[in-house]
């Protein structure tokens, strides 16, 4: 039986121990057993030239693999070269939780997304934007919708910007049609299914805000594109966001390593997590 940790951040495994526990239940039926471990239970470290995780004082064996929800890729990456299968990898988790690294990627494949700069507040002028306002600032981080802004003049978005946590951000122009997204879910190169997310209230469209959701097919461009970015990451399961142009067409938006199933759930018949334990089945 392959054994596996599944790592959550406290706050997150609270607000989704339905999911995390469904990990843990499944499991058995992959020839698994998962545990579960959250990010302020465990160290990581070196000592006499060996990698280490420790659980409190105990030094933790090495598992077969590791399903990692804590967007953190030195986690990852410190189980991989301690010989761990990690999924997804901590190459996936460091790119795709920093929307700077992922735009550099994606667009540079020739895959359109609304105007963005990539800024730093040590050397960031307002002068230098050439955005017209209203505009979008993001932390290189944020999820869920959260540290995700609508700036209307200069003076907010200085504001904004000493409040960050971190030095990293990226401004944007608005997109045309502001409060709808589709995300569409990806397990390995398989698309999973697509949602379409809308807000009447607010430009952010994310269903964990209040937004709402229903099911959405992919037309034969949209399935081009989708495939284009599958095709650049070895992905385990994420999930990849578009807005929308003025024609109602495909821009990238950004990629979730950790994605929310909410909508997947609500809107399908779908055992996602099934899946994800047979994909993972596979690769080990």
């Amino acid at each position: 039986m392959n054994r596996g940790f599944l790592i959550y951040n406290r706050e997150d495994y609270c607000k989704n121990n339905w999911f995390a526990q469904s990990f843990i239940s499944n499991a058995p039926l992959y020839n698994m057993n998962i545990e579960l471990l959250l990010t302020d239970e465990i160290t990581i470290g070196i000592k006499e030239n060996k990698l280490f995780v420790n659980r409190g004082e105990k030094e933790l064996e090495v598992p077969d693999f590791v399903i990692n929800r804590s967007r953190e890729s030195i986690i990852g990456s410190h189980f991989e070269l301690m010989g761990c299968k990690v999924f997804n990898s901590s190459y996936v988790t460091e790119i795709c939780n920093n929307k700077a690294k992922t735009h550099q990627i994606v667009n540079s494949k020739g895959i359109n997304s609304v105007k963005t700069l990539l800024c730093d507040r040590r050397y960031f002028s307002v002068n230098n934007i050439n955005l017209n306002f209203p505009i979008i600032l993001k932390s290189l981080g944020g999820h869920g919708g959260n540290e995700v802004y609508k700036i209307n003049n200069s003076d907010e978005l200085n504001k904004q910007i000493s409040a960050l946590n971190n030095d990293g951000f990226v401004l944007q122009e608005m997109c045309s049609n502001p409060g709808i997204d589709i995300r569409v879910f990806v397990i390995g190169k398989e698309i999973v299914a697509a949602v379409k997310r809308y807000s009447s209230k607010s430009f952010k469209a994310n269903f964990s805000l209040g937004g709402e959701s229903e099911a959405y097919s992919l037309n034969p461009n949209e399935l081009c594109i989708v495939k284009k970015i599958i095709n650049l990451f070895n992905f385990d399961f994420a999930g990849i966001d578009f807005i929308l142009d003025k024609n109602g067409d495909f821009l990238f938006n950004e990629i979730e390593d950790v994605v929310g199933c909410r909508t997947l759930y609500k809107n399908y018949n779908i055992d996602v997590v099934k899946k994800y334990l047979e994909h993972i089945k596979n690769q080990l």
